[in-house]
């Protein structure tokens, strides 16, 4: 595989070059794009694993590959089909300004395995996800320590695979648009597609209690609760009072007060308000808002940290 080149696979299944299979089952489609002189024989590089949301479609070509329609880790359909054209000036796969702005700073970046969609978190997602970091470790010459970015729902991931590949592991974390409280979104949001992802038959609080409680971030019983406070990774959220999926204030706020009530490094950072064609706008996941120079800021800053932290 060549600097430059995409390649997409699933894992443990045929390994596949862009654009050449389709998807099996509910099964996500992964891809790694490696950084300008990579060498994989010579200094490990920074790796970035990124968590897809609810909407990931991605069946191995590039013109179906899109993370939502607001394409945040996947091909932008949005801006003219530039990245859909092989011949257009600035083309790329499998990316957008943000994984261009990583790989300019040498970092692997790819997109995690999370055994499918709409899965909230839940242990299938959370060991696909660990499993597709120790692929990521055993055949690319990365850091040990990684970075892991979610966007919306794929945040429930980042935050329930930490214990599981083990804090040290982790550099840092980001979350865009996070959906990082479980009980919220039952309630209010997502309810439906919580309990299919818990396999909860009924309405009683009790199930929800006894199938999905552990794996709520902002839950007075999240499993994750038991990483100690100084190996727990350093945690940048990015959000917006606009966002009209998620009320960012029982989700974002809430974790951030959560976090700093427990005496982790957490930073938030609030979109502002743009308004476009005279309409205040900020939509869910769009990557027009993210803010590049944040967060590859954030993950410079603690690029050799991870496995050194106390």
């Amino acid at each position: 595989m060549e600097t430059g080149d995409v390649r997409v696979y699933r894992l443990g299944g045929r390994s596949r070059e862009c654009g050449a299979a389709e998807a099996d089952g509910d099964e996500d489609w992964c891809f790694v794009r490696l950084p300008p002189g990579y060498d994989p024989n010579g200094a490990p590089h920074p790796l970035l694993l990124c968590n897809h949301g609810n909407g990931w479609r991605m069946d191995g070509t590039e013109r179906t590959a899109n993370f939502s329609g607001k394409t945040q880790y996947g091909v932008d359909p949005q801006n003219n089909g530039i990245y859909l054209d092989s011949g257009a000036r600035g083309f790329r796969r499998y990316s957008s300004p943000l994984i261009e702005s990583f790989l300019a700073k040498g970092y692997v970046v790819c997109g995690a395995q999370n055994g499918g969609d709409g899965l909230f978190g839940n242990e299938r997602c959370a060991s696909a996800c660990a499993a597709f970091y120790r692929h990521m470790q055993a055949r690319y010459n990365v850091l040990e320590s990684a970075f892991i970015m979610g966007v919306s729902n794929g945040f429930m991931t980042t935050l329930n695979v930490i214990e599981r590949i083990g804090p040290r592991a982790v550099a840092a974390i980001v979350g865009l648009y996070p959906l990082c409280k479980l009980a919220d979104a039952h309630a209010f949001t997502h309810r439906q597609a919580v309990k299919r992802a818990y396999a909860i038959e009924s309405d009683d609080p009790e199930e929800y209690a006894g199938k999905a409680a552990t794996f709520d971030p902002c839950g007075p019983v999240w499993s994750g609760d038991c990483i100690p406070v100084k190996a727990f990774p350093p945690t940048l959220l990015i959000w917006s009072g606009m966002d009209r999926v998620l009320p960012m204030e029982r989700h974002a706020v809430a974790f951030a007060r959560k976090l700093r009530a427990r005496g982790n490094c957490v930073e938030n950072i609030r979109i502002d308000t743009e308004t476009r064609d005279g309409e205040d706008e900020c939509p869910h996941g769009d990557w027009r808002y993210f803010r590049e120079t944040a967060i590859v800021g954030w993950c410079e800053r603690f690029k050799f940290q991870g496995g050194d932290r106390p």
